[in-house]
């Protein structure tokens, strides 16, 4: 019997062990298929907000922005200041995407640096059925220079030449009387042929344009015509030429200063002011190097100006990823009234100089630091001598995410 009870006892000893085994695999199997189902609707909502961001993608960057110029400049006491230069926040996306290319997207683009006036730089829709072909509509930025179309945190340097400045209403100075950055409301047609690996050869736009910049109304009862061709030899090479007429009203500006009326030849009885505007340049964009040069000339009325630059670089891609530093130089040229300059008649004539260099480093992909020096010449005829000078640094950092 004695036996028996250490038989039975050894039996039910083993029977509750393999119970507990069985449990804890009971258990463990239970622990794993949740993981399970956690990672498949982890994978579910990656795999949707990836669809998402399809139709749409945030993107954003800030620059800061601390500016000195010598007392010389404009005969000033001169500058030293902390900015925000920019804060401008894009959504993007598409909308539908199809076979061969065809896709239906849009922007929407604004400046939280400019408010309270005229925030808004972007707002399109674009339709592109083939390569080929595209419309968009809306408020966006003119391609009509290369360096126009760059985006402040993507350019190599901190300021922009003084002909895109001057003659495509790139910049405060702008012969027109108006700082859009570019940017117009209108319509466009462009498109490329003869494609390659991530290019096409050859490349158009067209577009119309009210010519009053930015979220304005026209003020006059025509429309600015541009037109754009581009060949790309490669992928990083690109040629191009342009033109764009158009009637600018000009009594906003005029009013304010009247002595324009002489330079414009415009006695104001004219409804609208002609101008015209045309240039070619080239523009290449290496992972070593880059360089870019243009030039622009323009008639305003019968006041002729012209502007020309040159700039390159080398990029520097260093090891153990500690990022990118970047070198490089600029020489910008720009003349009001050039014709009468030529002629020698520098009474109404102006002409300003700059020799730039710059220098950018990029930690990281979302950071980067430009430092800028610039030599400034001006010739005008109010200016005591022919020789003024002027010299400016500015230091500006980019945040983006």
């Amino acid at each position: 019997m004695k036996r028996f009870y250490i038989l039975v006892c050894a039996l039910l000893a083993a029977a509750t062990l393999s119970a507990q085994e069985v449990g804890t695999t009971t258990d463990k199997s239970a622990t794993l298929e949740s993981l399970d189902a956690r990672v498949t609707k982890n994978e579910k909502r990656i795999a949707t907000l990836g669809k998402l961001e399809q139709y749409l993608k945030v993107t954003a960057f800030f620059q800061g922005q601390y500016e000195w110029h010598d007392a010389d400049r404009d005969h000033s006491t001169g500058v030293s200041t902390f900015s925000l230069r920019r804060a401008r926040f894009s959504l993007t996306g598409d909308l539908y995407k199809g076979k061969k290319g065809a896709k239906i997207d849009y922007r929407f683009y604004f400046d939280l640096a400019r408010v309270p006036k005229n925030p808004l730089l972007d707002l399109w829709i674009r339709y592109q059925p083939v390569k080929e072909f595209a419309i968009q509509l809306g408020q966006f930025k003119n391609p009509f220079s290369f360096e126009a179309s760059i985006s402040p945190s993507k350019y190599d340097f901190v300021d922009f030449s003084y002909a895109v400045c001057n003659l495509a209403k790139m910049g405060s100075n702008d012969v027109c009387g108006l700082n859009v950055t570019a940017r117009d409301g209108g319509v466009m047609l462009l498109g490329g042929f003869i494609h390659r690996d991530g290019y096409s050869i050859l490349n158009y736009h067209v577009g119309v344009l009210n010519g009053n910049g930015l979220n304005e109304k026209d003020n006059n009862k025509s429309k600015d015509i541009f037109a754009r061709i581009t060949v790309k030899p490669s992928k990083d090479l690109a040629l191009a030429a342009y033109y764009q007429w158009g009637e600018a009203n000009l009594l906003h500006m005029l009013n304010d200063k009247p002595s324009l009326y002489a330079d414009y030849r415009w006695n104001g009885s004219a409804e609208y002011v002609t101008t015209h505007r045309w240039g070619g340049g080239f523009n290449y964009d290496g992972k070593k190097a880059f360089a870019r040069g243009e030039y622009i000339a323009g008639l305003t009325g019968a006041m002729p100006s012209e502007g020309l630059y040159v700039e390159a670089g080398k990029r520097f891609n260093l090891k153990e990823n500690r990022g990118m530093f970047w070198a490089g130089g600029m020489v910008d040229y720009f003349c009001r009234n050039c014709f009468d300059y030529i002629h020698r008649d520098t009474k109404n004539a102006a002409i300003e100089m700059r020799y730039s260099v710059c220098l950018g480093y990029t930690p990281v992909k979302y950071f980067r630091v430009q430092l800028a020096y610039s030599l400034e010449q001006r010739i005008h005829h109010t200016f005591n001598t022919n020789r003024h000078f002027g010299n400016g640094v500015k230091l500006m950092v980019t945040g983006m995410f």
